[in-house]
């Protein structure tokens, strides 16, 4: 995690900032004692002195700390931009980046790959009761570039709950939006011949896959003003179920 709580006067501080003689430090929720941890090459951040049994900073990596603090010092420069806190908590969820942006309550959570898609969806949940719009944003990848794509549980929850994408984090602020185009698979010629003696034949065509689509990545925004606050109706297909839920998402028109 970016924070934790400075014993001596009980004030919520990043770990960038701070330095090991000013300690001790607590965990903000589960008042555990911290570790900081300020190296020549990971983002510096604080660590649960073992034994704890606390999920707060649980499975983030060291990109994902990267992308929490880029995010926050990138909206700290921002004059619409108030309220601006990392890992706000709000009892019930704990935001990765929060703010008001142009007076929107909006919290920004940044995908982590050992969160399920139950997490995901009982946090948005959990947002829209708070009465904040909620953008979910993953770690843009090299193989969104490529024609044939797997995409995981996750970012098809998120493409059908941004109404038709998923958001990838690429720097600072600059975000890119995918959508996932049906990939055709090509089905090949084949011939044979029945027991009649009859020739047979099949194949020689193109067929939806199931499995893979082809990403179309749409013109990169800027997450400071290029979105806006939506409502989205609680929506189910499939193996897919979206709650009634509070998104940012952006102003594009489709492009594909």
């Amino acid at each position: 995690m970016l924070c934790g709580v400075r014993v001596q006067d009980n004030l919520k501080v990043f770990a960038s900032n701070s330095e090991k003689e000013q300690g001790p430090f607590n965990c903000p929720g589960c008042k555990h004692e911290l570790v900081l941890r300020k190296g020549r090459i990971k983002v510096h951040h604080f660590a649960h002195k073992p034994p704890y049994n606390c999920e707060r900073g649980d499975g983030e990596s060291d990109v994902h700390r990267k992308c929490k603090e880029s995010i926050y010092n990138s909206l700290s420069k921002c004059s619409h931009v108030t309220n601006l806190e990392v890992e706000a908590d709000f009892g019930s969820v704990i935001a990765d980046v929060y703010c008001l942006i142009n007076n929107v309550p909006v919290a920004i959570e940044i995908q982590r790959s050992k969160l399920s898609v139950n997490e995901i969806t009982a946090r948005t949940s959990a947002y829209e009761k708070l009465g904040i719009h909620v953008l979910w944003l993953a770690l843009f990848n090299k193989n969104l570039g490529e024609e044939k794509y797997n995409p995981k549980a996750w970012e098809k929850w998120c493409h059908a709950t941004y109404f038709g994408r998923v958001y990838y984090w690429v720097a600072d602020l600059t975000i890119a939006p995918v959508h996932f185009s049906e990939y055709q698979n090509y089905v090949e010629s084949s011939s044979w011949y029945n027991e009649c003696g009859e020739e047979q034949s099949a194949g020689g065509y193109y067929k939806s896959s199931k499995r893979y689509k082809t990403p179309s990545i749409g013109t990169y925004l800027n997450l400071a003003t290029d979105f806006n606050p939506s409502y989205k109706q609680a929506w189910t297909r499939g193996t897919v179920h979206v709650p009634n839920c509070r998104v940012y998402n952006d102003k594009l028109r489709k492009w594909w």
